[in-house]
């Protein structure tokens, strides 16, 4: 992983800027994973793309490997 970005409003992590409506730039994982996401209104273009989710702290993800324990949302 090159670039990771979470999204201010709603907690989003990503690999890229684009589609969150508040990027903020992250280092690495451990910067987010097992820490509380804000919860605001999550960012339109992510609400349908984001399949994960992680089981310990409940950080919505677009890919399983930017969260420490990745369940498939359903």
């Amino acid at each position: 992983m090159d670039e990771l970005y979470e999204c201010s409003r709603c907690g989003v992590v990503a690999e890229t800027n684009e589609q969150l409506c508040s990027p903020e730039p992250l280092s690495s994982k451990q910067d987010y994973c097992g820490t509380a996401p804000e919860r605001g209104a999550m960012c339109d273009t992510m609400q349908e793309q984001l399949p994960f989710v992680c089981g310990t702290c409940g950080r919505p993800a677009e890919q399983a490997e930017l969260v420490c324990d990745p369940q498939i949302l359903g």
